[in-house]
């Protein structure tokens, strides 16, 4: 299949372009710093910048996967704030209008979204069936995300909303989790009672294929493993996979004085299951979140 993605050069893109193009897919990966390439079945196409023309380059397409979106990681001043939710819309809007150029519709959508769609809790359990949220932020950002993602559903192409969890892999949040055990002062943060939707970068991408391949998931689809921990045994997980204490305590007043709003993504959480994928067979490699970070820490040393 031809395969579009957008934030194909990101962290999670990288891992999918792999897992795609390993199965005979090629991807046309779109951005704005398009280059050549020598790689087997990939093709970069510049867009978003002045005189970029995709619609011009691309052939059909059977796939798209909509991951492009500046990175939440750094503190949210207002600008950022705006940069975030604005890059996600934007992008959007212009895979619908790629969309409508061609004559013939792709099959499938893949957009990106996030679990925070949910809102934060202690006490619930979030699978695809919950009511979502706008409470916050990040639950905000990601209902207008996905509601930009309707505008193309509505064109009869079937689109599955990946809600993803925290991902952890070699870039992204795992390394600024691990850095203070790294300097013997890891411990429990904020309550430690938050829950965190984790996910191996790896499992990620390959459910992004399954959601492809299998043509019965469509809608919203929680990209987390079947198993959430809670911060206090996430650290205590890290300790015990680098040999590291866990002691230091990091306070939630501390974290919110150091990180402004985007602390709430470290001292708030939800506990989101990914219903859809166990109920359709969908079986994940690193269900099991010691598994994971051995697999992480201590085979690829890159945390």
């Amino acid at each position: 299949m031809n395969i579009a993605m957008t934030g194909g050069t990101g962290f999670l893109g990288q891992h999918l372009t792999g897992v795609l193009t390993r199965q005979g897919h090629h991807v046309y990966i779109l951005s704005r710093n398009a280059r050549e390439t020598e790689q087997k079945n990939i093709t970069y196409v510049q867009w978003l910048t002045e005189g970029a023309a995709p619609e011009q380059e691309l052939p059909h397409i059977d796939v798209w996967v909509n991951l492009a979106g500046k990175s939440i990681f750094g503190r949210w001043t207002e600008k950022t704030k705006q940069h975030i939710l604005s890059s996600r819309i934007n992008a959007t809007r212009e895979v619908q209008r790629l969309i409508d150029k061609q004559k013939e519709k792709p099959k499938t959508m893949i957009q990106a979204s996030a679990v925070g769609i949910y809102g934060t809790s202690l006490e619930k359990t979030f699978t695809e069936d919950s009511a979502t949220s706008d409470e916050d932020f990040l639950s905000h950002t990601a209902h207008l995300w996905e509601k930009e993602g309707q505008k193309i559903e509505a064109m009869g192409i079937r689109t599955v909303y990946a809600r993803f969890g925290v991902m952890l892999g070699e870039k992204g949040a795992l390394p600024l989790i691990v850095l203070p055990y790294k300097l013997l002062a890891g411990g429990t943060t904020g309550t430690g009672r938050q829950w965190l939707s984790w996910i191996h970068v790896e499992d990620a991408a390959q459910l992004i294929l399954y959601a492809i391949e299998n043509t019965g998931i469509s809608g919203p689809m929680n990209v987390t493993a079947p198993n959430p921990v809670e911060m206090k045994q996430f650290g205590k997980t890290i300790a015990r996979v680098k040999h590291r204490p866990h002691w230091l305590p990091v306070p939630e007043f501390f974290l919110s004085k150091a990180l402004g709003e985007m602390s709430l993504l470290i001292v708030k959480g939800q506990r989101a299951l990914p219903k859809k994928a166990m109920i359709s067979g969908f079986r994940f490699t690193y269900s099991d979140l010691e598994f994971a970070l051995s697999q992480l820490i201590t085979v690829r040393k890159t945390v």
